[in-house]
This record gives C-alpha cells, sequence and structure tokens, in this order.
C-alpha cells in the first residue's frame, strides 16, 4: 500500500535531515572520543559541531514553521557552506540587499538555491538573480546537471525518495506562496502568479 503524497514528503524529508546531518554528528563523536589523545581533535569537534549547527538552522528556516521574513543576506548567511556538500558558493547578483522576502518566498528560495547547489556535483555557484518580478536561480559550474526529480516534480509527477525530497518541496513552497517555479537548461525561475 503506497503512503498518501504528503506523509510520502514527510517521510522522504525526514531521511533527507538524518541523511545531511549524521554525517558531522559522526565526525562529533569520533573527535570528542580522540581528544585526550589528538591535540587536532578539538578542532575537529568544533568545526563538524559549527557545520552541523549551519545545517540545521538552514534546514529549520527552509522547511520549519515560524520562519520570518528574510533579507538576501540572511538567506546567504544560511547557506554558507551548505550548497553542493560545501562545493558551490552562493552569489545574490543583484538582488537588493534591503528587499524583505515574505516567509514562504523566503523558503522557496532557499530551497532554489539548494537545488542549485545540488545541479553541481562539481561544485561552482549558485546565482540568484532578479528576472521579471521574480528571482532566477542560475548554476554555473563546470557540470551543470538539474536533478531529474526536478522537472518531474514541477510538471506534477510524482518524486519520491530522500535524495528527490526538494523537488516536490519546491513545488508546494511555490504553491503555498502563490508563485510559480519554471525549469530551462540554465536556470530555475521564481515568479509570483499573475
Amino acid at each position: 500500500m503506497a503512503a498518501e503524497p504528503g506523509l510520502s514528503l514527510a517521510q522522504d524529508l525526514c531521511a533527507r535531515l538524518c541523511h545531511d546531518l549524521v554525517g558531522p554528528l559522526g565526525t562529533v563523536a569520533g573527535a570528542v572520543e580522540m581528544v585526550g589523545d589528538d591535540p587536532e581533535a578539538a578542532e575537529l569537534a568544533r568545526e563538524a559541531a559549527l557545520s552541523l549547527r549551519g545545517r540545521l538552522q538552514l534546514w529549520r528556516a527552509a522547511c520549519g514553521a515560524g520562519t520570518g521574513p528574510m533579507k538576501p543576506p540572511d538567506m546567504a548567511a544560511l547557506l554558507e557552506g551548505n550548497l553542493a556538500g560545501g562545493r558551490a558558493s552562493l552569489a545574490l547578483g543583484a538582488l537588493p540587499p534591503g528587499e524583505s522576502f515574505a516567509a514562504p518566498v523566503a523558503q522557496l528560495l532557499l530551497v532554489g538555491a539548494m537545488l542549485g547547489g545540488e545541479a553541481l556535483p562539481r561544485g561552482g555557484v549558485v546565482h540568484l538573480l532578479p528576472q521579471g518580478g521574480g528571482v532566477a536561480v542560475r548554476p554555473e559550474g563546470r557540470v551543470l546537471n538539474w536533478p531529474p526529480a526536478l522537472a518531474a516534480a514541477l510538471a506534477g509527477e510524482p518524486a519520491e525518495g530522500p535524495r528527490a525530497v526538494l523537488a516536490p518541496l519546491l513545488a508546494q513552497l511555490a504553491g503555498a506562496a502563490g508563485w510559480q517555479a519554471r525549469l530551462t537548461e540554465e536556470a530555475l525561475l521564481l515568479h509570483p502568479l499573475s
């Protein structure tokens, strides 16, 4: 028996969160065990704890209730070190730093940027650029490969599994924000519904 779509998305999101957080947590645990034997272990534990904290803050802002309005520099701070496993960085382009995005739109942009990072398996830069009243997420790197689940989710097709969870989440966030998402070869275009 197949799970309900909402339940399936929740389960996939939980699995994805656990996957993303278990690595830094394992590093913290291992480094703490070695603190007495290795003087570098405390620094390793500190770095891993900061990475874990950053990932938790990003996931909470992108998926959790209670996210408030956000400005581009706030979004950039959350995404720093968290795109493509740290292999990609964020460029805000010409987004006005003082512009404030309502919570549903901020969450949409965070998830869009995360998907832009996933499109860069070898790293690069994810650009957030103003475009026609909306925002274009434009990844730039040696290899650009949008997750296949993204096109499927935007076409209304099911995209299941922890690796694909950001795609249906983006589609649902766009609907909740009153925005639409469209994928081109070079960019994910996010615009308010007319």
